[in-house]
């Protein structure tokens, strides 16, 4: 007999760049942080999502080196077991909900069906809604290349538009024709009240028949990698920026996303510098407590564009604090 409420359990996934961490950002900054433990997984090494969130205050568990809907489901299951026993041991007593934030090339179908066929899980954990964020600039041309975009859109029960501020009003609305194209059922909202995005359901209800999670084979498009770098000085921001535009106007279509916490002369914090193919997000700064060292980390996701030439025209450029000619040998071609 279970003594205790189940936890209710949202997966929050979309493609890479489309806007998930900032959904769930704005969410907690809603939420009682003691109610909601975020489990952040990272398809490459180094984790950017989970510093980006720290100063919520919400409990943040990361899984990096691999998606969770293969290399690393196992690690997810071991993960929420720990969490059960330690809201069973009194540890956790106002845990309400996990949220589990996938990386941008999961697919949400095996993570569900881990969790619904392992029966020490589903004692404890109500799976709620699949939360699928779909960039309004970026997320048409994502399900014509990417698989994994599609499976993300079609395992949804809500579809969070993204970005859409920076689309006109025709462009948005025909959104909706293609998200209904591959998923009919889900419902489609907004990202402007994300507390709608993560309503409960009703605790009883049977959403979902999946197959067993034998049955389910699951392979990412085989040209995408993950890479990273961390550099101990702190940034010329003017000089970075002219590194990264140069970069972004030769490769920008191969480079899926980037994302970067860095280190910055004169900057008080750290700041945050994100975009997705040829277009770089306004930067953020971290709180200033979150900017203890000089280190800057950066991750890139690519498409076909191996990560020597990157990595060395990066760190040509922190050693001579310049852009000279052998840039465009290095990174350019």
């Amino acid at each position: 007999m279970r003594l205790v409420p189940r936890l209710e359990l949202n997966i929050v996934t979309g493609f890479l760049g489309s806007g998930k961490t900032t959904l769930l950002k704005r969410f907690l900054e809603t939420s009682s942080p003691e109610s909601t433990l975020v489990i952040i997984n990272e398809y490459g090494r180094e984790s950017i999502d989970d510093r980006l969130t720290l100063h919520l205050k919400s409990e943040i568990k990361t899984i990096a080196d691999g998606c969770l809907c293969c290399t690393v489901l196992e690690h997810l299951r071991t993960t929420l077991l720990t969490i059960l026993k330690r809201r069973a041991g009194g540890e956790l007593p106002h845990l309400q909900r996990i949220i589990i934030e996938t990386s941008g090339l999961a697919d949400p179908g095996p993570i569900l069906g881990t969790i619904l066929s392992d029966e020490n899980l589903d004692e404890y954990i109500h799976v709620g809604p699949c939360i699928t964020t779909f960039d309004a600039l970026e997320g048409t041309e994502s399900l014509k290349r990417f698989p994994e975009a599609a499976a993300q859109l079609a395992a949804a029960d809500r579809v969070v538009l993204t970005k859409t501020d920076l689309v006109s009003d025709e462009a948005a609305q025909a959104l909706l024709s293609v998200v209904r194209a591959v998923n009919p059922a889900c419902t489609i909202m907004f990202s402007d009240v994300p507390e709608h995005a993560f309503a409960p359901t009703e605790m009883g209800v049977a959403v979902r028949e999946l197959p067993p999670i034998q049955a389910i084979s699951h392979a990412h498009t085989l040209s995408v990698q993950s890479f990273s770098a961390a550099l101990d000085v702190a940034l010329d921001w003017a000089t970075f920026s002219v590194w990264l535009t140069a970069l972004l106007n030769r490769h920008g279509d191969r480079i899926l996303r980037f994302k970067s916490v860095l280190s910055v002369r004169s900057s008080p914090g750290k700041l945050v510098v994100q975009g997705v193919r040829h277009r770089v997000y306004p930067p953020t700064h971290l709180p200033v407590q979150e900017a203890a060292d000089d280190t800057s980390r950066l991750v890139f996701i690519t498409d076909g564009l191996t990560s020597e030439r990157i990595l060395a025209s990066l760190h040509q450029l922190v050693e001579h604090r310049l852009i000279d000619g052998r840039f465009a040998e290095m990174a350019l071609r």
